[in-house]
């Protein structure tokens, strides 16, 4: 493993070498999510990556949990199975629940989960403008859940002419249909972007058929999106905005590994609102946003077929979030600036599932009510940004949250750099961050009020260089990860069997190389390689407990434009060995698979792209979960039309 380790890493460095520099990609983009406010990558010391629009755009037959996936440090569990599968997020090796997911710099999650995650199937691609992934420790800025970083999902906004449609068909492989209709513009003082879309497929047997004897049923996804977003200049200083996603799946689910239901459905709804303004100050901005998230999950099984293993649920899971974030960014001068806000987050869910167990002969009922499953939390924060001091960059941060459930608790964040020359940056990141015990952990009938929030501290150390006209670009960081008081399930010998309690500790290490190299003016060679790696430790005995997670990972995506309008992109993704899940069954390490995707797209016009994706060409086959099916060769063809 060493060896493939130091072969793959010295292929991606010694690359860099062979780079042009005429290509008209600019790879310094202003971001946001890195201060909370915009600043260009190559002045921040914090590790942000961006999937741009044009990046989006060649990705039309990819949902967003495959873009993810080809991104260092990120590795989506579920994103290869069928549609409707609830996506892991492990980024950076770090479990789920512990990546912060924001839209538009809002932190969305559903209580109603046990981790408080939140489901990446509720985002259309085609609404999305751009994704920020900032890694790291997050909370001074983010809050709770930032533990290894933070995935902001800008959307679309207005565009710039008064009235611009859009749309996009495509199908292809297990019956998928999708449908995108859109129009955005801008009159006078007022922007509007409106989006539709439609999604369709018969899809596969989520559950894998080990005999290939037992006529599996098809688990088909059926889904709805709809998303606007409205934004008005009251005065030349002051704007406000409006925001809406609701989205609406329906999907057929398995038993479980290996096990076939032919009854068993899922109705998944998500309806996130959001109310913004920004006031300009001579030396500043002042933000206020609200948004309240409301998430249902609706599952019914009433297996009568003797494939299906004969139990009975129904179960309804419901969740509401909202947060206020009140916060300025101003100048103290041309060097030196501070953010700093105040924030309420409220949450309460609503629970009651009802079962029987055939196998187990009994029944059994959990109810949940939202007048008392619910928490709030208040925090202030601040952040002090020094740039370009003599080449010596800093950025200082520090977090007080209160809980209204187990009290209160802060984080710090520093980040010094400094600037060898004008493309070339070494950087450290020393910061803390914090999980907060989620709602059923809290309150079900295992659930623990005195749980205390997960604690973590992170450190990082690379080096970043931009050639001249930050067109390539390379990027070496490693990481130390050690988290304190992770809450866990404890058996107990007693009614109710369990119970939740802070006790292991969990330490994860590892290193990301990145770069991106011009091509010419014909296109770009992205490659990226992670190795991470971890151990738990319980009552002073360590554990190896990285399941389902692999040690290391390399993509490799090539983007070529040879002709005028044509554009060729073949990808490679390798995904070494991992631990299967803790209670998953068969061998204890899962095997290394590779895919090979292809991607070909041709714009006939300005308004007219057709396009053929490609995936896992060589039909590989490979199990993320075991017991759960991927995609083995599939592909989508479409066509978008821009006026």
């Amino acid at each position: 493993m060493k060896k493939k380790i130091l072969l793959v890493t010295a292929v991606i460095i010694s690359s860099q070498l062979y780079a042009q520099d005429s290509t008209k990609k600019t790879l310094d983009e202003v971001v946001v999510t890195a201060t909370k406010t915009p600043i260009k990558q190559s002045q921040t010391g914090k590790v942000v990556s961006v999937i741009d629009q044009v990046t989006l755009q060649r990705s039309g037959g990819k949902t967003i949990t495959e873009i993810l996936n080809y991104e260092a440090g990120l590795y989506i569990n579920g994103a290869n199975n069928t549609l409707g599968t609830n996506p892991d997020v492990y980024l950076r090796g770090a479990s789920s629940g512990n990546t912060l997911i924001l839209l538009d710099g809002i932190p969305v999650n559903d209580p109603s989960l046990i981790n408080n995650s939140f489901d990446l199937n509720n985002i259309n691609l085609n609404q999305i403008e751009r994704i920020e992934i900032l890694k790291g420790a997050q909370s001074t800025l983010w809050g709770s859940d930032a533990v290894a970083g933070v995935i902001n999902i800008i959307t679309k906004k207005g565009g710039a002419g008064k009235i611009t449609p859009e749309a996009s068909i495509s199908y292809g492989s297990y019956n998928t249909y999708k449908a995108n209709v859109g129009i955005n513009g801008k009159l006078d003082k007022f922007t509007y972007n409106v989006h539709y879309n439609f999604t369709d497929s018969k899809g596969f047997s989520s559950a894998y058929d080990s005999t290939g004897i037992q006529g599996f049923g098809k688990n088909g996804f059926k889904q709805h999106n709809f998303q606007t977003n409205l934004s008005y200049t009251l005065t030349p200083n002051l704007s406000i905005s409006a925001f809406t996603n609701y989205g609406k799946y329906n999907s057929n689910l398995d038993a479980g590994p290996f096990k076939d239901d032919k009854d068993y459905t899922g109705v998944n709804t998500s309806f996130i609102n959001s109310l913004g303004a920004i006031y300009k100050l001579k030396k500043g901005t002042v933000h206020l946003l609200y948004t309240l998230t409301n998430t249902k999950r609706t599952l019914l099984n009433d297996t009568t077929s003797a494939v299906g293993n004969g139990d009975y649920l129904k179960a309804n899971y419901t969740g509401r979030s909202n947060v206020t974030d009140l916060y300025s960014n101003f100048s103290l001068s041309k060097k030196l600036s501070l953010v700093s806000g105040v924030q309420r987050l409220g949450q309460n869910t609503n629970q009651s599932v009802t079962g029987y167990s055939r196998d187990y002969d009994f029944g059994y009922q959990s109810v949940l009510g939202k007048d008392s499953t619910k928490t709030t939390n208040y925090a202030v924060y601040a952040s002090l940004l020094l740039l370009n001091q003599n080449g010596f960059n800093a950025e200082a941060g520090i977090r007080y949250n209160n809980h209204s459930t187990y009290g209160s608790n802060t984080t710090y964040s520093l980040n010094p750099s400094y600037n060898i020359d004008d493309n070339t940056r070494i950087f450290i990141n020393i910061s803390s961050a914090y999980k907060v015990p989620s709602l059923y952990q809290l309150y079900s009938e295992y659930g623990n009020k005195n749980l205390q929030p997960e604690k973590s501290n992170n450190y990082e150390i690379g080096l970043q260089s931009f050639t001249n006209n930050k067109s390539n670009s390379f990027r070496i960081v490693g990481f130390v990860r050690n988290i304190k008081n992770i809450i866990i399930f404890s058996d107990l010998p007693v009614a109710p069997y369990g119970k939740y309690i802070n006790r292991d500790v969990q330490n994860d290490y590892g290193f990301e190389v990145e770069n991106n190299i011009a091509i010419g003016k014909k296109g770009n060679w992205l490659n990226n390689f992670t190795y991470v790696d971890g151990e738990g430790k319980a009552d002073n005995i360590k554990i190896k407990n990285f399941y389902r997670r692999p040690n290391f990972t390399f993509n490799s995506i090539l983007t070529l434009q040879p002709v005028k309008g044509l554009t060729i992109m073949p990808a490679f993704r390798f995904v070494g060995t991992r631990l299967k899940g803790q209670y998953d069954a068969g061998p204890a390490t899962m095997p290394q698979y590779y895919t090979i995707d292809f991607y070909t797209g041709y714009n006939f016009a300005k308004q007219v792209r057709v396009f053929i994706d490609f995936r896992n060409i060589t039909n590989q086959k490979y199990f993320d979960i075991v017991g759960y099916n991927s995609r083995q060769f599939n592909w989508t063809t479409g066509i978008n039309y821009s006026f």
